[in-house]
């Protein structure tokens, strides 16, 4: 199989295995069920992943590709960094309308201690914190945060956006907005140079 073949077999796998997680939930999804759905035989799926739980991750990691190249088509259209800050806020309440985020979820809590899955998702959890971190190095290239913390600043940065998801499902998808760019006016007054938002 040519690897273009290849990749269009492995993505059509990924699109139609992700309409069926999103109408069943991670665990009533059966390997047998996805086999039946996508069209691709069982040894078809198993050669491009090696069980439901890589599948998944691979999935997962799709969509993060996609959320990040999201907030790359978006990032011009923001002047500055304190703009960015509130954009990308933004940009991960919006996210939160994205079906697979929910089942998502339940894959994290169900999850076995499997060491690679972990890794895998660890590393999509931290792609990220590398457009966190350009945003921060343009506010220390405006003079508006202090260069020296720049990991530590964009991990905390990452750790309040992530610490608010929690409370996504209280709130309406506005209400939640409004919770997101509060959260970031005040970071803001914590890492300005000059304290002002």
């Amino acid at each position: 199989m040519s690897s273009e073949k290849a990749q269009r077999k492995r993505d059509l796998i990924l699109d139609k295995a992700k309409e069926l997680f999103i109408q069943r939930g991670y665990a009533a999804t059966s390997m047998d069920e996805l086999v039946k759905y996508t069209g691709a035989s069982k040894g078809s799926i198993y050669y491009h992943f090696e069980s439901k739980e890589d599948l998944f991750v691979k999935l997962l990691a799709k969509q993060n590709q996609e959320w990040m190249e999201g907030w790359n088509d978006k990032k011009a259209h923001y002047t500055n960094f304190e703009e960015k800050l509130y954009g990308i806020a933004d940009h991960m309440v919006d996210d939160f309308q994205n079906p697979l985020t929910k089942i998502a979820e339940e894959f994290y809590i169900n999850q076995p201690e499997n060491k690679t899955i972990v890794a895998e998702m660890l590393a999509i959890l931290q792609g990220p914190r590398t457009l966190y971190r350009e945003i921060m190095l343009e506010g220390a290239r405006e003079g508006r945060i202090s260069e020296g913390d720049i990991d530590e600043i964009s991990i905390i940065f990452g750790s309040l956006l992530d610490g608010l998801s929690i409370s996504y499902y209280e709130r309406s998808q506005e209400k939640s907005r409004i919770l997101y760019r509060k959260g970031v006016t005040y970071f803001l007054k914590g890492v300005l140079t000059n304290g002002r938002p």
